[in-house]
């Protein structure tokens, strides 16, 4: 079988079946029509909607308008339709009869008989023309990718998010295979608790028989059948992908299947795999079966705790949620995490709870979950007071192996009871100047490059803080192409720094917001003093000007000429007497990314104009302890702040930082990378512009308290939002040559 005889056989069945085709447009007519009044099929449709109902709660109460849950049912009865005459082809070729067939078949779970149903629609001689032409086809070099690819190709993207359905690359299955700790292929055994179409256990059957294939002592083809359908085993929630991932598992036994094996029962059962919504019982070899394993492997469903119906929420906070503290937050979030926390992480631990008996892990999960509360369960490394290990990370950055639409990705190895290390080994993957691809791992490993590298926690102190690839804080570390600017300096605080009361004194036209290293926090400020600034520029001569239109502050300065007078700066030895430094048109950009020189405080504001109850809208000024980099481009200052206020900007500062007086100086922030905003991915920089306008929205509800208090606070609607930061800094950064 070669790569291009399965490309052709897979180009010819998505041409022939694929929605926009006509048998798509015959078979779902048809079911449209025989809903009104044919029983066998509106009797399904019942039972398969109640079935969804208690699986999945109101899972597809969020889709576009016009889609109804008719037209959904009558999408997946085409797919299965089209996966049981492919079933039935490959029995014919193959000589086997698979004798569990019907998606409910192992657990009742969904008793209908499809088959039936398709018989009453496809009742025009559609099952001919389909057969006509699988047959056309060889069935033998289909495989869960074929598989994949015509599920996407059948049921909308809209229906596939809302059961949270990422179907894996085969390249990305093998390796997530390759990280499991297999001692005995042969006889170890292997579950994927939410397998859709079947790509991990056809992935794990295939390595079970290249390895009895060189075996010295090889078993017989029967005996290796029976040996891998006794220790490969998949669970899934959907009956289209029951169904399909048992086609995927007769295939890719297909070699095996001699004269000696007539008839075969494939291990793939439709059931909750934790229980939640249904407990059916599982039945194999007719007796009831409970899989304990020595390998978890898979893709688990990718939902947000938003995204569940309430009833699914409720049967996870009293089941594995409570009974395996599951649950990162407390008081009013403790319902279950925040709306955009995912649920695969829960569900991950869950399993290894459920089906490990010691033995290990490997999981394809969001690449976020190393940031932000959502993954903190898994960063703890710890499960049931005993330690669970992330052996290994596959990080594949912002590669997206599931398409452009999709979040990034990463494979996560984890075992029982070993002790976790630090750093997490990472094989961080990247272009290598080709156009990525994953369908296989050959093709994988020829267009990607990778390099080792590792994860760290930001905070020491604390092991399940958000981590940091070590390599990211490296490439944190490049060209500035931004002018960096000092405060203003006017050395002489007595004259220029006002108290309120002295405000009214002196006309506001030259009176501004005055920033100090104290007002200055990460997205926020602290207030503001108030500074007199007589001019716009370091040297300008404006003094007819200012005695003319602004008599009251003239004379104040005139009064405190002596004051001025004595001031030892070299840089005020120009201009008029109150001249200061610091001073010019960065000054007045409409945006200002501002932060402290001195000392190390590592906080970074976006700052503009105020509304001041004393001057109105007045720009802010940067003080004499203030550095800032000035723009009219609200987007780009943003962006700059939240790179500045990213986990490896601030752990990269603190790597070339002295630590001394003028930690942030400008030559220190001048080594980091800070591009233009029209140098970089314009979706990721607009992105990282719009969470620091969201940070800087939710500190000014938090600042009414000391600066100390507020320092010991974890404001926890910003935790999400800085996660997602670091997230897509790291993603930016690795797509630097």
């Amino acid at each position: 079988m070669t790569d291009r005889t399965r490309q052709t056989a897979t180009e010819r069945l998505l041409d022939r079946f694929a929605r926009d085709g006509d048998c798509y447009r015959q078979y779902t007519d048809g079911v449209e029509a025989a809903l009104d009044d044919d029983g066998v099929v509106t009797a399904a449709f019942a039972a398969w909607r109640s079935f969804f109902r208690q699986s999945h709660g109101d899972a597809f109460a969020g889709l576009p308008d016009g889609v109804t849950i008719e037209a959904v049912f009558a999408d997946a009865l085409y797919y299965d339709f089209l996966i049981e005459r492919l079933l039935s082809r490959a029995e014919g070729v193959l000589g086997v009869d698979v004798s569990n067939r019907e998606p409910g078949s192992n657990t009742d779970a969904l008793d209908v008989d499809f088959v039936a149903v398709h018989d009453m629609v496809a009742s025009d001689g559609l099952a001919e023309q389909v057969d006509e032409s699988i047959a056309a086809v060889e069935v033998t070099v289909l495989d869960g990718s074929v598989l994949r690819r015509l599920f996407e190709s059948v049921v909308t993207q809209p229906v596939r998010l809302a059961l949270g359905e990422y179907y894996t690359p085969r390249g990305v299955a093998d390796l997530a295979v390759d990280d499991l700790a297999i001692e005995n292929l042969a006889t170890e055994t292997f579950l994927d608790p939410g397998c859709g179409s079947g790509v991990f256990l056809s992935t794990v059957v295939e390595r079970k028989r290249a390895g009895y294939a060189e075996a010295d002592d090889a078993p017989t083809p029967a005996q290796q059948v029976a040996e891998i359908t006794n220790s490969v085993y998949g669970i899934d929630l959907n009956p289209i992908a029951v169904r399909s991932a048992r086609l995927g598992y007769l295939l890719s036994l297909a070699p095996l299947l001699d004269d000696a094996v007539d008839a075969v029962e494939l291990p793939v059962f439709l059931t909750d795999a934790l229980g939640l919504t249904r407990d059916d019982d599982l039945r194999y070899g007719g007796e009831r079966f409970t899989p304990t394993v020595d390998h978890l492997v898979g893709n688990p469903p990718w939902l947000t705790w938003s995204a569940l119906p309430d009833d699914v929420r409720k049967a996870w906070r009293e089941g594995p949620a409570d009974r395996l503290d599951l649950v990162v937050h407390r008081g009013a979030d403790a319902k279950l995490g925040h709306a955009n926390d995912d649920i695969s992480v829960p569900f991950v631990l869950a399993c290894m709870d459920r089906y490990l008996d010691g033995g290990d892990a490997a999981f394809v999960l969001k690449r976020g979950i190393v940031k932000g509360p959502a993954g903190r369960r898994l960063r703890e490394q710890r499960l049931n007071g005993a330690p669970v290990a992330v052996d290994h990370v596959h990080d594949f950055t912002d590669l997206r192996p599931f398409g452009d639409a999709r979040a990034g990705a990463a494979i996560y190895s984890l075992s029982v009871g070993s002790e976790p290390t630090a750093p997490v080994p990472v094989t961080a993957w990247s272009r290598d100047g080709m156009l990525p691809e994953f369908g296989t791992l050959d093709r994988l490993r020829e267009t990607l490059a990778c390099e080792e590298t590792g994860f760290a926690p930001v905070d020491e102190d604390d092991p399940a803080s958000s981590w940091l690839r070590r390599d990211a804080e490296r490439q944190a570390l490049g060209e500035c192409s931004h002018e960096i600017r000092h405060g203003v300096k006017d050395d002489a605080r007595d004259v220029f720094e006002l108290d309120p009361e002295r405000v009214d004194d002196l006309e506001p036209d030259r009176v501004f917001p005055y920033l100090k290293s104290r007002h200055v926090v990460k997205f926020g400020l602290f207030g503001h003093d108030y500074r007199l600034v007589p001019l716009d520029s370091a040297d300008e001569d404006n003094e007819a000007w200012l005695e003319a239109e602004c008599p009251r502050t003239y004379a104040y300065l005139d009064a405190n000429r002596e004051a001025l007078a004595a001031r030892s700066s070299s840089w005020l030895d120009n201009g008029t007497f109150y001249n200061v430094f610091g001073l010019g048109e960065y000054t007045w950009a409409e945006y200002k990314v501002v932060w402290c020189r001195l000392g190390y405080k590592p906080h970074f504001v976006v700052v503009s104009t105020v509304e001041d109850d004393l001057l109105g809208e007045q720009p802010i000024v940067p003080g004499d302890h203030c550095m800032f980099i000035g723009t009219d481009d609200g987007s780009e200052a943003h962006f700059l702040c939240a790179l500045l206020n990213s986990s490896i900007y601030q752990r990269t500062l603190d790597d070339v930082s002295s630590g001394g007086k003028s930690s942030l100086s400008k030559s220190v922030v001048s080594r980091l990378e800070l591009p233009r905003l029209d140098d970089v991915d314009a979706r990721a920089a607009d992105r990282l512009a719009d969470l620091s306008r969201a940070a800087h929205g939710i500190v000014p509800e938090h600042t009414d308290v000391s600066k100390r208090a507020y320092n010991r606070t974890t404001i926890d609607d910003l935790v999400p939002i800085r996660a997602e930061i670091d997230a897509l800094v790291e993603e930016l950064l690795a797509r630097r040559e």
